[in-house]
């Protein structure tokens, strides 16, 4: 499995590469800008070229963009959704600049708001990074199905820590098959492309998104390993969204990761 970080793309993406490098990374994700703020610098040509000669040298991929945090496309508040479509689109563009292979989005709707945002979705398109839908911490794959079914050119990600916080309990190796059955059933399981590989803090069905240390948290190394054991899961690029604390840093969560990776490829 192809593991990395989410990296942060202070003083310019050129820096990028190596810092993924120094974390032991294989890919890696990244924001195309400030993630709390509607204005994006513009990216410099040379800005541009030392990032992707870094991805190549360092033969780093895939390369991910994550989208920011203010966007609302399912927003009823008229002039907020037209804004964050048009902020996505505009976030895509650069993610296409920097060659990223993916582009991801959570899944954010009310039941009330599945028109809004599966309108909103159907405005984005990109020819060479594909966009990605990854579930939150209150949503059901089943209910992800009712918007990509109507579009079929985006995939998914799947993030651990909010499939265990939405209620799919990956300490039971049955309902991992289940889980993996929903996803086959209303979406298509070969629409899953990445895997955000984080522990939770909170418990089982908790709704309430708190990423933590890799089989430190409530999933534990029973949830990751039911989960790496699933077929073709190995074969997909895991990024690990997990905070850095004084008891446990990047480095001790990729040597966790790697080791329940040998772990279940060996089963």
């Amino acid at each position: 499995m192809r593991l990395g970080f989410h990296i942060s793309i202070s003083k310019g993406f050129r820096y990028v590469p190596e810092r993924a490098l120094s974390l032991g990374c294989d890919t890696f994700q990244m924001f195309s800008g400030n993630p709390r703020g509607w204005k994006k610098k513009l990216i410099s040509t040379e800005d541009v070229e030392g990032f992707k000669e870094g991805v190549i040298k360092h033969k780093l991929h895939p390369v991910i963009v994550h989208s920011s945090y203010l966007p609302r496309i399912n927003s009823v508040n008229k002039d907020l959704r037209k804004r964050s479509i048009a902020s996505l689109i505009t976030e895509i563009k650069r993610a296409e600049v920097l060659s990223a292979n993916y582009f991801i989005i959570h899944f954010t709707p009310k039941q009330e708001e599945i028109e809004l945002f599966k309108d909103g979705l159907s405005q984005l398109h990109s020819e060479y990074t594909k966009i990605l839908l990854e579930n939150t911490a209150s949503s059901r794959f089943k209910v992800m199905g009712e918007v990509l079914k109507h579009l079929p050119s985006i995939g998914l990600c799947l993030d651990t820590a909010h499939s265990f916080e939405s209620g799919y309990d990956l300490r039971d190796e049955n309902a991992v098959r289940d889980m993996f059955s929903e996803i086959q059933d209303f979406i298509g399981i070969e629409r899953l492309k990445c895997i955000h590989l984080n522990d939770s803090k909170t418990q089982l069905g908790s709704k309430i998104d708190r990423h933590w240390h890799i089989g430190k948290g409530y999933i534990g190394e029973k949830g990751f390993l039911n989960l790496l054991s699933y077929p073709g899961i190995l074969s997909l690029p895991g990024i690990m969204e997990t905070p850095v604390t004084s008891e446990c840093g990047n480095a001790e969560n990729m040597k966790q990761m790697r080791h329940l990776s040998n772990m279940a490829k060996a089963l």
